[in-house]
């Protein structure tokens, strides 16, 4: 092998390794767990207003998965709730990939208190 071949492995090594360590982009705040989205607006709750999450879409210009994006894009929208003690989420729109407004809302759910 030789030494320009050598500076080409190591720089893709660097690459994958920094693409696969950035895997987790959103932390996960306390509380988030119990957060529960639902796809219709809830009956009987108070609304607790909305929250617009962003995420990278893409990464030096490698794109992320749909179902990557929607997971970060859903924990932010639930740390989010957790902060504003709301213990319902609904997305209400996505207007572009790694955007997305949820409603939060509080709701009698005494086993989710």
């Amino acid at each position: 092998m030789n030494l320009t071949n050598t500076i080409k492995s190591i720089l893709l090594f660097f690459f994958v390794f920094a693409i696969t360590s950035c895997a987790k982009f959103v932390d996960v705040k306390d509380g988030s767990d119990k957060i529960l989205l639902v796809k219709e607006e809830p009956k009987d709750c108070v609304s607790k207003g909305t929250v617009d999450v962003s995420v990278l879409s893409e990464i030096a210009y490698v794109e992320r998965s749909e179902e990557a994006i929607n997971r970060d894009l859903l924990q932010l929208a639930k740390n989010s709730a957790v902060s504003v003690k709301a213990n319902t989420i609904m997305k209400s729109k996505s207007p572009e990939p790694g955007k997305a407004t949820f409603s939060m809302y509080k709701c009698k759910r005494p086993w989710a208190e």
